[in-house]
């Protein structure tokens, strides 16, 4: 368990047990997250010797990135009490949903049922009538992976073969987690949409670029391997906002 105090030393042990060299933390740290941009292995070495300390933010991050807890002091829980809750598009997985099936289907192929659950979802998700959204993009084939459990469906995305995701909806995290999967076997690169600009921010510290559309839709583009490897956006997909919180109140 992380804290304030002893941080550095606890950084140093933690490091050194996931075999990692200062120069290899360093670089992970940075391209995972831009917090860490320009992190130098002399200001680590400044934190793991107590000699400089970093900013709230990166304390939990750090302990983030290691998959650790992080026990804040009372200052910091006063810092927290202040910060507003982080809606980032997803219900609690308290009780995972069973995928059953994928079924992947032309767009143009689904049936009403299929296309009222889908729009409605949708529009639900982004708050845009999802003909909008896709007519901000050029006409293209677009298939549509609904994810099942028995009959019902609790996720679907929207996807032509250039990985451009036009919907990603999704009824808790556990169905999110397996649609990333898939994505993951079926597209190197891919553009995203976000739903809430909490997410879309954390999206850019993740490295993603914003991807320029007409919709009122947010869009990103990146590296999806990239982004599933990546230590926060695990955090995120196991259901934990902090870092999106608190990144969002150190910005303001």
């Amino acid at each position: 368990m992380f804290k304030k105090e002893g941080f550095g030393s606890k950084l140093r042990q933690v490091r050194k047990d996931n075999k990692l060299s200062q120069f290899d933390f360093v670089s992970q740290l940075a391209n995972a997250h831009k917090e860490f941009t320009g992190l130098s292995q002399t200001t680590l070495s400044l934190w793991e010797n107590g000699k400089r300390e970093p900013s709230f933010l990166r304390r939990i991050a750090i302990a983030r990135f290691f998959a650790e807890g992080y026990a804040m002091s009372e200052q910091e829980k006063k810092f927290v009490s202040k910060t507003k809750a982080t809606e980032i598009g997803a219900r609690p997985s308290f009780y995972p949903v069973s995928i059953t099936d994928i079924v992947v289907i032309d767009y143009t192929r689904l049936s009403e049922k299929q296309t009222d659950v889908v729009s409605k979802g949708h529009e639900h998700f982004y708050n845009e009538p999802l003909a909008e959204t896709m007519s901000a993009f050029p006409e293209s084939y677009y298939s549509v992976s609904l994810l099942m459990n028995e009959n019902a469906i609790v996720g679907h995305y929207i996807a032509n073969n250039a990985g451009i995701i036009v919907s990603f909806c999704f009824i808790d995290n556990s169905v999110a987690i397996k649609m990333v999967l898939d994505l993951d076997g079926k597209f190197t690169s891919v553009v995203l949409p976000t739903r809430t600009p909490a997410i879309a921010s954390f999206f850019q510290d993740l490295h993603f670029e914003p991807y320029p559309t007409a919709s009122r839709v947010k869009f990103y583009k990146g590296c999806l391997r990239d982004l599933y490897n990546n230590p926060f956006f695990k955090d995120l997909l196991n259901n934990n906002a902090d870092l999106v919180r608190f990144s969002k109140a150190q910005k303001g």
